[in-house]
Formats: C-alpha cells, sequence, structure tokens
C-alpha cells in the first residue's frame, strides 16, 4: 500500500500522510514558552514545560489519525511526488521534529500467509516545523551528483542546498539494508508466541 505525503503551510504547518482510506496529520505544536510569547497561551495556563537537553523547550508534535472521507485536505499540496511505504515515528534534531518514513523497500519473506517482511531500502525525513529541509531529498537523488546541464544553449543549473539536512547520516545508516519491517505482524514476537 502506498501513502502519498501532503504539506499544508497555513495557518500552521502540518503534514499528512495519506492512503486511500486514512490520514495520519502531523502538527507543530510551539512549546509552552513560545506560546506564551506570541501570545496564544496566558502564562499561567499550563505548567511549565519539560525542558529538553539543551535547556529550550521540549518540541511537542499533535498527531491526528481521521477517515480521509471526513478529513478536509483541500489546503495540502504534494510535499514529496513518490509514494513512501511506512512511518518509522518523529525525532527531534535541533529542535525540529522530523518524520521518518520507509521510502523504498523490497520485500524479503513471507513468515506465514499474510505475514510478509520488507528490507528498507531508503528513508526520507520531513520537517514538522520548519520549511528550510523541504527541497533536500524531496526527489530521492543525493542532492550533491547532479551538476550544471545544458538545455538547448541555456546552463541550468540545480539550485545547491544552502545547508545539510540534519538527518543526513542516519538516512544513510537506516537506509543500508540493515534494518526490516513488517505491516503485517509484530516482528519482535517468536512465531511461537503469534
Amino acid at each position: 500500500m502506498s501513502i502519498r505525503v501532503l504539506l499544508r503551510e497555513y495557518p500552521h504547518r502540518s503534514i499528512a500522510l495519506v492512503t486511500p482510506s486514512s490520514a495520519l496529520i502531523f502538527r507543530h505544536s510551539p512549546s509552552t514558552n513560545d506560546a506564551i510569547a506570541n501570545g496564544s497561551l496566558p502564562s499561567n495556563h499550563l505548567p511549565q514545560p519539560r525542558a529538553s537537553l539543551d535547556g529550550t523547550g521540549a518540541s511537542r508534535c499533535m498527531v491526528e489519525f481521521v477517515d480521509v472521507s471526513s478529513a478536509d485536505l483541500s489546503d495540502y499540496r504534494t510535499l514529496s511526488p513518490l509514494p513512501v511505504h511506512g512511518t518509522l515515528g518523529l525525532i527531534t534534531v535541533d529542535n525540529n521534529i522530523f518524520i521518518c518514513v520507509v521510502g523504498s523497500c523490497h520485500r524479503v519473506a513471507t513468515v506465514r500467509p499474510g505475514e510478509t517482511v520488507e528490507r528498507i531500502q531508503a528513508v526520507q525525513f520531513y520537517c514538522l516545523n520548519s520549511s528550510d529541509y523541504d527541497d533536500i531529498f524531496s526527489d530521492n537523488l543525493d542532492p550533491y551528483s547532479m551538476d550544471s546541464q545544458d538545455y538547448g544553449g541555456q546552463n541550468l543549473s540545480r539550485r545547491e542546498p544552502l545547508l545539510e539536512h540534519p538527518c543526513t547520516e542516519l538516512r544513510k545508516l537506516l537506509g543500508n539494508g540493515s534494518f526490516y519491517y513488517s505491516t503485517d505482524f509484530d516482528l519482535t514476537n517468536r512465531l511461537q508466541d503469534r
């Protein structure tokens, strides 16, 4: 089953992972200190948030699982033209929240009928609270591998990324062929326990 990745920028940035029947919608929730500073929360509304390792307020994310027929996806646009095959979860790097999705996989085993195992071949990271990383890795190619090309006398060069994606090394690790998953059963349980 393929999943589409959609993005809405306004009024709050959110990313939706959409199947033909369901949508999983992720929204960044600013830290309590940020919400108080911008006036969306009164200072006496909530207790102090848990601090992150660097001493700032911990990033938060709101997740909503809805039937696609009841979801309003009209304000969303396609973030990636390539379908994804699943999600590995959320990770916070440098106070940015990233959704990690399986971009490419290969079926390697059928344990029993209806129980398949997939090998992860590539993952993508989409930032929930910043658009800075939207163009990096969006075409599933190495952004540094494309050089200038000559098209009909015009020298069109690919835009060089201004910053390196903070999940580059994690992307390489998870996409090296050593990680497996299943959407049919829990891989951590022994066959006898299932």
